[in-house]
C-alpha cells in the first residue's frame, strides 16, 4: 500500500513536469488576454500619449522663452578682437624729421558693457508677452489632457460596445444554426417547403457575414483604443465591462455654469485679448526715444597680446556715454500698425463672444443627447425581455407546426435588433457622459455637481 501511495506520487509529479515543460501549455498560458480597467486606460494615455507630451514640452519652450525676455532688462557684454594688415607705413614730416604713424600689423581688443535705460517700454511688454505665452501654453496642455481623456473613455466604451456586438453576433448564430437544424428535420419528414429551408439557410449565411464584419470591427476598436494609450496596435486584449447606468444629477444651467468657468477655450480666447492689449503698448511703444548707458575698453598693439605699437602714447581706452535715438518721422508706418493692433483687441473680444455661444451650444447637444440616451437604457431593456418571450413562443409554435420559418427568423432578428439597441444604448449613453464631461471642462462628469456656485 505504502508502495502504491509513492508510486502515485511520482507518477502525478512526473505528469505535471511534463505539462509544465510542454512548450504548447507555455504558449498558451503566455497568450491569455490581458485585461484593463477605464482607470488603468486612463493612466497610461495620460502618461504616454504624444499629444500630451507635446504640449508639455510646448510649456517648456514658453518658460525658457520667458526668462529669455527677462535677461533684457539686464545689461550685456560684448567682446572684440580683430587683426588688420597694412602693406604701406604711414609717416608724419616734421622739421625734416619724418616719423612713422602706425605699424604694419594692428590688433584691437575691445569689451562693450550695454544697459539699456529706456525702450519706451517695449522690454516690459515684451516679457509680459512672454508671461501669458505660459499661461496660454499651460492652458493648451490643460486642453489636451481633456481632450485625450475624453478619447480614451470614448474608445473604451466603443471597444465595449463593439464585444458586446459581437457575443450578440455569435449567440444569432447559434440560435440561426439551432432553426437551420430544425428546418432540415422538418424538410426531411416532409413538414415544411423547400423555400422555408432555403430562407433559413440564407439568414443564416448573412448572419455569418455580418459576423465577420462585427469582429473586424473589434479589431479596429481595439486598435483605436491601443494607439491612444500607447501600447502595441495588434496586441489582444479586453476591457472591464464597467459602464454607468447613474442618472445625471445636474441641471443643463449647472453644467453650462460650470463649462463657462472651466473651459480651457475660454481662458486661452482672455488671453488673446489681453495678449493683443500688450501688442498695442508694444507698438505705441515707439513713439518714445530708446536711452542707453554704453561704457567700452579698447586695446590696440602690433602683436596678437594687444600691448601697445610703440608709437601710439595711449593704446587702452576707456569710454562711458550715454546715447538716445529718436524715430521722429516714417510716413504714418507706427499710427497704422497702432491701429492694427487695436484692430487685433476687437477681433479677441468677438472671438471670446462666439467661443462661449459655442461652449453653451455644445453643453446643451451632449446633455440632450445623454438624457436621451439614458432613458432609451431602460426602453430597450425591455424591448430585449420582450424580444427573448416573443422568439421563445415563436420557437415553441414553429415546433410544434403552428408557425412558419418566416416567423421564427423575423422574431430572431426582432430580439437580435433589441440586444444590439441595448447596448448601443447603454455604451453611447456613456460616451455622451464622457463629452458632455468634455465639453464641461473636467475630467468627470460626476463633479459637475460638487462645484459650487461661487466658484463658478
Amino acid at each position: 500500500m505504502l508502495f502504491f501511495r509513492r508510486y502515485k506520487t511520482i507518477t502525478f509529479g512526473f505528469i505535471a513536469a511534463l505539462i509544465f515543460l510542454n512548450p504548447h501549455f507555455n504558449s498558451v498560458t503566455a497568450t491569455t488576454q490581458e485585461t484593463y480597467s477605464l482607470k488603468k486606460c486612463l493612466e497610461l494615455a495620460h502618461q504616454r500619449n504624444p499629444r500630451i507630451q507635446i504640449q508639455h514640452f510646448q510649456t517648456v519652450q514658453a518658460e525658457e522663452l520667458s526668462k529669455a525676455a527677462k535677461t533684457e532688462f539686464l545689461p550685456k557684454l560684448e567682446a572684440g578682437y580683430s587683426f588688420t594688415y597694412r602693406d604701406k607705413i604711414n609717416s608724419y614730416d616734421i622739421d625734416g624729421s619724418s616719423f612713422p604713424a602706425n605699424t604694419h600689423d594692428l590688433y584691437n581688443l575691445d569689451f562693450t558693457l550695454t544697459q539699456p535705460l529706456f525702450t519706451g517700454f517695449s522690454i516690459i511688454e515684451n516679457y509680459r508677452l512672454a508671461q501669458l505665452g505660459i499661461k496660454e501654453a499651460r492652458a493648451h496642455e490643460e486642453l489636451a489632457h481633456l481632450e485625450i481623456t475624453f478619447e480614451t473613455k470614448a474608445a473604451y466604451f466603443n471597444y465595449l460596445k463593439q464585444l458586446k456586438f459581437a457575443e450578440t453576433a455569435a449567440r444569432t448564430i447559434d440560435r440561426l444554426e439551432a432553426q437551420a437544424r430544425d428546418s432540415q428535420l422538418f424538410f426531411d419528414n416532409e413538414l415544411i417547403p423547400l423555400n422555408d429551408l432555403l430562407y433559413s439557410k440564407v439568414k443564416l449565411s448573412q448572419a455569418l457575414q455580418r459576423q465577420r464584419r462585427i469582429k473586424t470591427h473589434v479589431r479596429l476598436a481595439r486598435a483605436q483604443l491601443a494607439t491612444i494609450i500607447q501600447i502595441d496596435r495588434d496586441k489582444t486584449f479586453t476591457v472591464t465591462d464597467e459602464p454607468s447606468q447613474k442618472s445625471m444629477d445636474f441641471s443643463l444651467d449647472k453644467a453650462t455654469g460650470v463649462a463657462l468657468s472651466k473651459r480651457p477655450e475660454l481662458c486661452l480666447a482672455n488671453y488673446a485679448i489681453t495678449s493683443a492689449g500688450h501688442q498695442v503698448k508694444l507698438a505705441q511703444s515707439e513713439y518714445y526715444p530708446n536711452l542707453s548707458l554704453q561704457a567700452s575698453h579698447t586695446r590696440m598693439g602690433d602683436k596678437f597680446t594687444v600691448d601697445g605699437d610703440g608709437i601710439t602714447s595711449t593704446p587702452y581706452n576707456t569710454l562711458v556715454s550715454i546715447g538716445a535715438t529718436w524715430k521722429l518721422w516714417e510716413w504714418g508706418r507706427r499710427g497704422h500698425q497702432v491701429k492694427s493692433a487695436r484692430a487685433s483687441v476687437e477681433e479677441a473680444r468677438r472671438v471670446l463672444k462666439q467661443v462661449e455661444d459655442e461652449i453653451a451650444l455644445e453643453i446643451k447637444n451632449n446633455f440632450e443627447n445623454a438624457a436621451t440616451s439614458f432613458l432609451n437604457i431602460a426602453t430597450a431593456a425591455e424591448e430585449v425581455e420582450l424580444g427573448k418571450e416573443n422568439f421563445r413562443v415563436t420557437k415553441l409554435r414553429y415546433q410544434n407546426q403552428l408557425s412558419t420559418a418566416t416567423e421564427v427568423l423575423d422574431s430572431q432578428a426582432a430580439l437580435t435588433e433589441a440586444e444590439a439597441g441595448y447596448y448601443n444604448a447603454l455604451y453611447e449613453y456613456n460616451i455622451q457622459l464622457a463629452a458632455l464631461a468634455r465639453a464641461a471642462g473636467v475630467e468627470n462628469w460626476q463633479t459637475i455637481n460638487s462645484i459650487q456656485p461661487d466658484k463658478l
